[in-house]
């Protein structure tokens, strides 16, 4: 009878052994983060940022003053040409491009054959979208004498009007490089997982690094409806991808696609948009998206920019093989906000925004709820080198508990901060800079820290990543 019993006990405590291990298994399942759904589009959004500063660096390049010369300078010895030159480049650095129009046609008037001069005039023009006068400037600039670094200039804009001259435009972008993180698999911050409110150290999905090779290819049209306003239809397809070399399951593969107009108005810049995209984490489909959204600039004054934006989509998880549960994640995000920009020199961009995030899921502890905050500046210091920085902050208050964890509910804490550094090729190869392979290529570095804390220690990382970024864009 004993020894019946003590069998017994010992298959119920075989039993429970095998129940809490199979559920402390489960307590370790490394769900995917929510930031590893949103890695494609933040690579998408640094590489198109770094782009458009980089295009605006080469814009300004001939335009930056050699010394600040301001209008009592000019009084005392107006009749000086060098005096003049300097004070219209300080003008276009405070912004007065109109101003600085007319300075430089004052000293035209006076020495119509200084190329350096004709040239500055001519790309202030084409700054303030007057093709057809800078076109005209530059055709009767390349008939003078000039140094080759001058006539390469002209040649730039030249192809720049007459690309804008076209209804339909394309622009395509293709990146590589390569990038670390120090915690690629976001393994928590203690070492320790949560099970039942218990605390326990980590048999598997411990934090580690990783190197990464990293590419993107894109390609953007735009098309000019014929309307005085400039009514446009806009388009692109973004492919991203992110190929691990020790933490293979996180390895990633997005398509994502877009669709939509720009309508403009005395009021506001309107651009209605749809969406599409596709994730594939570690060879396996992962999430599929479809939304739309809209968004509406307002300009108050030539350097404060306002904007208001809402979007909405709705996501379908699939289960993935290391987590059977991510479909549980399936449901609607919407956000919507406001925000501003401001240029008060044109070699600074400071823009900040707020919104308000809703993430619904099949499972009230996949459901959160909380503002977002992003903040960046964009600065260009000369050569064609600019520096990006940036700052996120996120407040995520999830619905309900995972029992299986813990009772207490959810609350995540989210910092991203980011800064790039971005040189044309051509500076870096000063023998190669009149090459025509070298234009609109550009080299980045970026460095970019991530910082979640919660008020589960399952979910409390951080992640410092760092890459090197190689850009081409295509025009035409």
């Amino acid at each position: 009878m004993r020894s019946h019993a003590r069998i017994a006990t010992g298959a119920a405590i075989g039993a429970w052994l095998g129940l809490g291990l199979a559920l402390a298994a489960k307590a370790e399942e490394r769900v995917p983060s929510v930031q590893e759904q949103q890695r494609p589009a933040q690579g998408i959004r640094e590489t198109e940022r770094a782009t458009s500063a980089y295009q605006s660096a080469q814009e300004l390049q001939p335009l930056r003053p050699g010394q600040t010369v301001t209008y009592d300078d000019v009084l005392k010895n107006p009749d000086d040409v060098e005096l003049n030159y300097l004070y219209a480049q300080s003008q276009i650095a405070a912004g007065d491009l109109r101003g600085a129009a007319s300075t430089l046609e004052r000293i035209l008037l006076i020495a119509p054959d200084l190329a350096r001069v004709r040239l500055l005039y001519a790309i202030v023009l084409y700054r303030l979208d007057n093709l057809s006068e800078a076109e005209r400037e530059f055709h009767a600039l390349s008939q003078l004498p000039m140094d080759p670094r001058l006539r390469e200039e002209l040649e730039f804009y030249l192809d720049m009007i007459a690309l804008r001259s076209k209804p339909t435009r394309y622009a395509a972008t293709l990146a590589g490089g390569v990038q670390w993180d120090s915690n690629r698999n976001a393994g928590p911050s203690n070492g320790n997982v949560l099970f039942l409110d218990q605390s326990f150290p980590l048999v598997s999905g411990r934090k580690k690094s990783d190197w990464s090779g990293v590419m993107l290819a894109g390609l953007r049209a735009t098309h000019d409806l014929g309307f005085e306003a400039g009514h446009q239809l806009q388009g692109g397809l973004q492919i991203y991808g992110q190929k691990q070399v020790d933490v293979t399951d996180l390895d990633l593969m997005a398509i994502s696609g877009e669709a939509g107009g720009l309508y403009r108005n005395p009021l506001a810049d309107v651009q209605p948009g749809l969406y599409v995209s596709y994730l594939n984490l570690g060879g396996e489909s992962y999430v599929t998206t479809l939304g739309s959204g809209v968004r509406a600039d307002h300009r108050f004054s030539p350097t404060l920019d306002g904007y208001a934006r809402f979007r909405f989509d709705y996501e379908w998880f699939e289960k993935l093989d290391e987590s059977p549960v991510t479909n549980e994640r399936t449901g609607a995000r919407v956000q919507g906000g406001i925000g501003a920009i401001w240029s008060p020199w044109p070699v600074l961009r400071l823009e900040g925004g707020g919104s308000w995030v809703h993430k619904d899921a099949r499972e009230d502890f996949y459901t959160y709820t909380g503002p977002l905050v992003t903040l960046s500046a964009t600065g260009l210091i000369g050569h064609g080198q600019f520096v990006i920085g940036s700052f996120a902050f996120e407040y995520d208050d999830y619905d309900g508990p995972e029992q299986i964890i813990s009772d207490r509910t959810r609350r995540d804490h989210v910092y991203l901060a980011g800064l790039s550094y971005g040189v044309p090729m051509s500076l870096l190869l000063p023998f190669a800079s009149t090459s025509r392979a070298l234009r609109d290529t550009l080299l980045t570095l970026n460095a970019t820290y991530l910082n979640e804390r919660s008020t589960l220690e399952n979910y409390q990382y951080d992640d410092w990543r760092f890459s090197v970024l190689w850009t081409k864009t295509f025009s035409f």
